[in-house]
């Protein structure tokens, strides 16, 4: 982040790390990290009224609030929605600053004097160089925060969208008969190894050869044919996928006991990830539209890798948190459309009820990434 001409920086001011523990990512750390962490950063001072980040615009940087109140909104006046205000301790801009955002999503304004600090790209990766605990946190915080957004917007989705019934299907071809006969209804040949699926997906390819090693041994393949159901919504256990060829359709259950499709996984997608990393309910079924070959990630192993310190745990962490982002991006897209179908049905109704127009306004809300 560039500070705005009403924003000024001031180097000199320093900070006694024991003060400094309302700050979640440094609670417990030593006083030479919270310094070496401090050193990584500048110090702004804002007056209030100040528009710090504007939505739109490209900006690689954190804000970690130490005084004051910030407030986070999308849209200009006079149609403004307020997503929510950020009080002493909090931070925004993770995704940003770990090059998972592109541009912002939301804007910032001080309602009130403030001090922060702004961890820039530059420092942030003299932080990773050095392996600063710091890095860790903040990976471990973008992991649980994205997990939860998915979530949100998923919600929205099932509460807007119609849907179509799942369990209907197309009239069988005579040509597909005939293939299931000569061929079976699983995939064809044999799976491609798990490394070369590893070095092709855009979750993994660009981790060093060796840790796409490491996660391959830890992956098993498995077959699914055309139809077959291999997650289901609302269900609590499960392992993580890759979906090595075919592909695999993804279905949101809907107020109407529907399910709407929010997607279409190609080769190389990582699907299922997101129970494990809170240990909670799946958030939509998966179906193979095409029979597809499979690496299951085992959910153990999973938890195993991501709770250690290994190269392969923060590897498949840094994967994870890859893969959640290009998610969440595939549902708040899908979460607009809905948003958009859904005030035209009720626009085009005369008894517009209160509750529906509500619901319109509070999808907004979700259509914010990571900021």
């Amino acid at each position: 982040m560039v500070p705005r001409r009403d924003a000024a920086l001031e180097p000199e001011v320093s900070f006694d790390p024991v003060e400094l523990g309302f700050i979640r990512i440094l609670r417990g750390l030593s006083s030479k990290q919270v310094l070496d962490f401090l050193d990584a950063c500048k110090v702004v001072d804002v007056p209030a009224n100040s528009l710090l980040v504007e939505e739109g615009e490209d900006d690689d940087a954190m804000l970690i609030l130490l005084e004051g109140t910030l407030e986070v909104f999308v849209g200009r006046s006079p149609d403004v929605t307020i997503l929510k205000t950020v009080r002493r301790g909090d931070y925004l801009g993770e995704l940003s600053l770990l090059g998972l955002a592109q541009q912002r999503t939301a804007s910032i304004r001080s309602l009130e004097p403030c001090d922060l600090l702004v961890l820039e790209r530059t420092g942030y990766e003299r932080l990773v160089a050095a392996g600063h605990p710091v890095v860790d946190r903040l990976e471990e915080g973008v992991l649980h925060a994205l997990a939860d957004r998915i979530r949100e917007v998923d919600a929205r989705i099932g509460l807007l969208a119609e849907g179509t019934d799942l369990d209907q299907a197309e009239p069988e071809t005579l040509w597909a008969r005939l293939a299931v006969a000569v061929v079976g209804a699983g995939p064809r040949g044999r799976a491609p190894k798990a490394v070369e699926v590893l070095a092709t997906s855009p979750h993994f390819r660009d981790l060093p050869a060796e840790l796409r090693s490491l996660l391959a041994a830890q992956m098993e393949p498995v077959a699914a044919t055309q139809g077959e159901r291999i997650l289901d919504e609302g269900s609590m256990r499960g392992d993580a996928w890759l979906l090595a060829t075919g592909e695999v359709g993804v279905y949101r259950a809907t107020r109407s006991a529907l399910h709407e499709k929010v997607g279409t996984l190609k080769p190389g997608a990582l699907f299922g990830h997101l129970a494990i990393i809170n240990d909670d309910t799946r958030t939509a079924t998966c179906v193979a539209d095409q029979a597809c070959w499979l690496y299951k990630l085992p959910r153990e192993i999973c938890k195993t890798l991501m709770e250690s310190a290994s190269p392969e745990g923060k590897a498949l962490r840094r994967s994870f948190i890859h893969a959640l982002s290009w998610q969440l991006q595939q549902a708040n897209g899908r979460l607009a459309l809905v948003s958009r179908d859904h005030a035209a049905r009720i626009a085009a109704r005369d008894d517009l009820a209160t509750e529906e127009i509500e619901r319109v306004k509070e999808a907004r809300k979700a259509l914010v990434s990571a900021e």
